[in-house]
C-alpha cells in the first residue's frame, strides 16, 4: 500500500457501555459502519481493557492488572512501567512509522500517568470542563493541589506567588459551576451525573486539523457512573461492590438505584459517541473508524458495578468498524471477536494482513477487585479466606459450545454453561497456555 493509502486510526471507546444497552449506535450503520457479533472484553474494568486493547495481550501476558495491596500511584507506575516496556504497543507501532497520535480521554487512567503518553498531544477532559482550554487549566489546578495534598488555600497561595492569577480565576470559575450544579441536582433542577467530560472532548475536535496520518484514542465516560445525585462520590456503589465481592451480598437499593438511571446514562453515552462521529466526518473516508466499550457495567445481575466479577453483562460489548473508503470489510469468521483483536484489525486496513476476524474461542481475565477494601473494611473485619478468594487468577472462556469462570489458583470451575466435558477440556488448556 502506498504512502497515500495509509488510514488514520481512531478508537472511540465509550467507557462502561453494555451491548445490551448500545441500542443508540445503530445509527453508526448508516455512516458505513459494520458491526461485529459477540465482541468480547478481556479484563472486567478499564486498564487491563484498554492496555489489551493497544497491545494485542490478555492480561496476564501484558502484566496490567489488579494486584492486592497495588493501588493508586503504585497501579500507576505498574502500568507506565509495562506500557513502556511493551512500546505502547500499536501506539508505539504506528508513532515509529510516522504516525500522530493523539489521546483524548474523559477517564484519567487513559493518560500519560499510566502510560498512554509520548503522544503529539494529549487531552485529560472532566466534567468540570466545558472546554478544551479549561480542561488544560484542569490539568494544571490538579497537579498544584496535588503537591499541597488538596489544600485549596495553599495551592491559591502559590498561584498567586507565581503570577498565575487567571489560572486561579480559572479554577474558581470551574470550582463554582461544579458546586452550582450539584446544588442545582439536589433541588432537582439538574442532573450533575449527565455529562462527565464529552462537551470538552467536542470542543477539542471540532474546527481544528489533525497531522495525517493519525492515530487518535478517545475514551468517553458519559455511561460510567454515578449515576444519581445520591451517590455523586460513588461510595454507595464501591461499598455495594465490595459487599458483593467479599461477602457476596447485593445491595437492592443500590442495585435498583443504578439500575433505573443506566439506560438514560447509556443512551446519552451512544449520542455524544455519534456527535464525536459527527465532527470527525472529514477524516472517515480516509480512516479506520472503531467503536466499542472497555466493559459494560453489572446491574444486579450477578453482581454490581464493573471490576472483578465475570459476567456477561461486563464482558460482552459492541464493536463497530468503518473501514476505509479503499479498503474491503474483513469478514468476520469466528463466533467470537475479543478487544485484544485491534491491533489486527489496524493492521488488516493498513497492510491488508487479515483476510477474517474473530475466533472460537476467546477469554477474559480477572487478578481481584481494582477498589482498596481498606478504604471501606477496618483490619480484620474481612477474612483472610475471602481476601484470597478474592485475589486470585479467574477465566471466563467463551467457546461455540458454551462459557465457563475458572479459577487458575484453586483448579476449580466457578461456573459452566453448555457441554462440560469439552469447555472443561478447552478452559484448561487456555489456562495452561496463559501460563506459559
Amino acid at each position: 500500500m502506498g504512502e497515500q493509502r495509509r488510514p488514520n486510526v481512531i478508537l472511540l471507546v465509550i467507557d462502561t457501555l453494555r451491548e445490551d444497552h448500545a441500542g443508540g449506535l445503530e445509527a453508526l450503520r448508516d455512516l458505513g459502519f459494520v458491526k461485529y457479533e459477540n465482541a468480547i472484553a478481556p479484563a472486567p474494568w478499564t486498564l487491563p481493557s484498554h492496555v489489551s486493547m493497544v497491545t494485542g495481550l490478555y492480561p496476564s501476558q501484558h502484566g496490567v492488572h489488579e494486584v492486592y495491596g497495588v493501588y493508586a500511584g503504585a497501579m500507576m507506575e505498574l502500568s507506565r512501567r509495562r506500557m513502556s516496556k511493551l512500546n505502547r504497543g500499536i501506539m508505539g507501532e504506528l508513532m515509529k512509522e510516522g504516525y500522530s497520535a493523539y489521546v483524548i480521554s474523559a477517564n484519567p487512567l487513559i493518560s500519560a500517568a499510566y502510560g498512554f503518553g509520548g503522544v503529539t498531544e494529549g487531552l485529560m477532559a472532566d466534567d468540570a470542563c466545558r472546554r478544551h482550554k479549561e480542561c488544560k487549566d484542569y490539568e494544571r489546578l490538579t497537579t498544584t493541589l496535588s503537591r499541597h495534598e488538596g489544600y485549596l488555600l495553599g495551592a491559591a497561595l502559590e498561584l498567586i506567588r507565581d503570577g498565575e492569577v487567571r489560572l486561579l480565576l480559572s479554577g474558581l470559575r470551574m470550582l463554582t459551576r461544579l458546586r452550582l450544579g450539584r446544588l442545582a441536582g439536589r433541588l432537582g433542577l439538574h442532573d450533575p451525573t449527565m455529562e462527565k467530560g464529552s462537551l470538552a472532548i467536542l470542543d477539542f475536535l471540532r474546527g481544528r486539523p489533525f497531522t495525517e496520518p493519525f492515530l487518535m484514542l478517545i475514551n468517553i465516560m458519559e455511561a460510567h457512573g454515578p449515576y444519581t445525585v445520591k451517590d455523586t462520590d460513588l461510595r454507595l456503589t464501591t461499598r455495594a461492590f465490595l459487599e458483593a465481592v467479599f461477602f457476596n451480598r447485593l445491595d437492592e437499593e443500590v442495585v435498583n438505584l443504578n439500575r433505573q438511571s443506566y439506560p438514560r446514562h447509556a443512551a446519552y453515552a451512544a449520542r455524544r459517541a455519534l456527535e464525536i462521529i459527527h465532527a470527525l466526518r472529514g477524516y472517515l473516508d480516509r480512516s479506520l473508524v472503531i467503536v466499542t466499550s472497555d466493559h459494560g457495567e453489572l446491574l444486579g445481575d450477578g453482581g454490581i458495578y464493573h471490576g472483578y466479577f465475570l459476567k456477561d453483562g461486563l464482558l460482552r460489548v459492541p464493536l463497530w468498524v468503518r473501514w476505509p473508503s479503499w479498503a474491503r470489510p474483513v469478514k468476520q469468521e469466528g463466533a467470537f471477536v475479543s478487544l485484544a483483536q485491534v491491533p489486527s484489525i489496524v493492521r488488516a486496513a493498513i497492510n491488508g494482513e487479515t483476510s477474517s476476524l474473530g475466533s472460537d474461542v476467546v477469554l477474559a481475565e480477572s487478578f481481584g477487585p481494582q477498589v482498596r477494601p481498606e478504604s471501606f473494611y477496618r483490619e480484620g473485619e474481612l477474612p483472610r479466606e475471602a481476601i484470597k478468594r478474592a485475589f486470585s487468577h479467574r477465566v471466563r472462556v467463551y467457546t461455540r459450545r458454551g462459557s465457563a469462570t475458572y479459577n487458575v489458583d484453586s483448579d476449580d470451575f466457578e461456573e459452566v454453561s453448555g457441554d462440560v466435558q469439552e469447555l472443561t477440556k478447552v478452559v484448561r488448556d487456555v489456562a495452561s497456555g496463559l501460563a506459559r
